[in-house]
C-alpha cells in the first residue's frame, strides 16, 4: 500500500523540528471581539482554536490524529483511553495552529506556489510509487479526501517550506571555524580503524569432536608449524594442508579492519610484525597457523573529505533551534484562542 505524505510533512524537514515544537500557544486576552467568537463556537459546535480569526475545525484536528486515535481506541478503553485522546488531541491541535501562522506569514510577504508546482509534486508521488491517476484517486477516497484537498495540503506544505527558507534557513552562516571547532571535537566519530592483511593454514574440528579428533588436528597444525619454522614454504604448505576454503590461494584469507575477524584468531596477531607467523591458534572452527602479511595503522578521515557533511549537519541543527524560536515569536504576535481541548 502506498503512503500519501502527510499533511505536515513538509518538503524542507527532516523529522526533527516536529519534535521540538513547544507547549501550546499563550491565551491571550480577548474582549468582546472574542465573546462573539465563542457564541459562535457554541452555535457551530465545531470550532477547536481560532487563529488570528480563522478558524480550525475539530473534524480537521480529529483528521490530523486519526491513525494515532485508531491506535489508542485499540489499546485502551474507558477512563485512561479519554485521558489519552485528550492528549493527543492537544498534541494534534498545535501542529494545525502554526501551520496557520506560518501560512499567514508567508502571505505577508506574499510568497506564492504556482499550480506547476502543485500538479510537480503529485505527478512526483505516482512515479516514486508507479501508481495511476485512478489509483491516487482510490487512495485519496479511502482517507476521504478529495483530489482538491490533497492538492491543498500540498500548496499549504510549499508555502510553509517557503517561508522557512526565507525567513529561517536562509539567514543560517556557518563559519569555516565552526565546522572545524566540531570535527576536533568530534573526531572520534571520523576514525577509520586499521586494517590486517592476514594468511591461514587452517586444520578443521568438527563441533562435536571427540578428545582424540582434538588431539590429531593440533598435532597435525604443530607439525606442518615446525615444517613452516624450519625453512619451510607457508604458500605450498598451505595449499598442501589448508582445509579453509582460502587453501588455493595459498591461504591468503584478505584485508579485514580490526574487529572483523575471529577474536581468538586476532587476538593472536596482536603482537604479531609482517611477515612473522603465529604459534598453533584455537578458535570455534579449530586450529590456525596465522601469517601476518601487512598491518595498516587506523587513522582519521581528513576534514575536507567530511567538510560537506558535517556542514549538512551543523545546519540542520541550527535550523531546528531558528525554527523552534522563530515559530515561538510568531506565537507571541498572534491573537490565538483554544475553545476545544478533547
Amino acid at each position: 500500500m502506498v503512503a500519501l505524505p502527510p499533511m505536515f510533512s513538509w518538503p524542507w524537514r527532516r523529522g526533527r523540528i516536529a519534535t521540538t515544537l513547544l507547549g501550546l500557544c499563550l491565551i491571550a486576552s480577548w474582549g468582546t471581539a472574542a465573546s462573539r467568537v465563542a457564541v459562535a463556537a457554541e452555535l457551530l459546535d465545531g470550532i477547536a482554536a481560532v487563529v488570528n480569526g480563522e478558524i480550525i475545525t475539530i473534524s480537521e484536528v480529529d483528521e490530523a490524529s486519526a491513525p494515532e486515535m485508531a491506535e489508542l481506541r485499540r489499546r485502551y478503553a474507558g477512563a485512561t483511553l479519554r485521558d489519552k485522546q485528550r492528549a493527543l488531541f492537544k498534541q494534534s491541535l498545535q501542529p494545525l495552529i502554526d501551520q496557520r501562522l506560518q501560512l499567514a506569514r508567508a502571505q505577508e510577504l506574499n510568497l506564492q506556489v504556482s499550480e506547476n508546482d502543485v500538479a510537480y509534486h503529485v505527478n512526483k508521488l505516482k512515479e516514486q510509487n508507479q501508481i495511476s491517476d485512478a489509483q491516487l484517486q482510490q487512495m485519496l477516497e479511502s482517507r476521504g479526501l478529495t483530489m482538491e484537498a490533497y492538492q491543498e495540503q500540498i500548496r499549504h506544505g510549499l508555502l510553509v517550506s517557503k517561508v522557512v527558507n526565507a525567513e529561517v534557513r536562509s539567514r543560517i552562516i556557518l563559519m569555516e571555524t565552526e565546522l572545524r571547532a566540531a570535527y576536533e571535537q568530534h573526531k572520534e566519530r571520523y576514525r577509520v580503524a586499521g586494517e590486517l592483511t592476514v594468511s591461514h593454514i587452517l586444520f578443521l574440528v568438527p563441533s562435536h569432536a571427540t578428545s582424540e579428533e582434538e588431539a590429531r588436528a593440533k598435532q597435525r597444525a604443530e607439525t606442518v608449524l615446525q615444517t613452516i619454522r624450519q625453512g619451510g614454504d607457508f604458500v605450498t604448505l598451505a595449499k598442501l594442508h589448508s582445509e579453509g576454503p582460502s587453501a588455493d590461494r595459498g591461504g591468503l584469507l584478505g584485508t579485514f579492519r580490526t574487529g572483523e575477524l575471529l577474536p581468538g584468531f586476532e587476538q593472536a596477531i596482536t603482537a604479531l610484525q609482517p611477515g612473522n607467523i603465529s604459534n598453533v591458534v584455537r578458535t570455534r572452527v579449530g586450529w590456525h597457523i596465522i601469517r601476518l602479511e601487512q598491518r595498516k595503522a587506523g587513522a582519521y578521515r581528513p576534514f575536507e573529505e567530511v567538510k560537506d557533511s558535517l556542514k549538512s549537519e551543523l545546519s540542520q541543527t541550527k535550523l531546528d533551534k531558528k525554527y523552534v524560536e522563530w515559530v515561538e515569536s510568531l506565537r507571541q504576535q498572534a491573537f490565538v484562542t483554544i475553545l476545544h481541548e478533547g
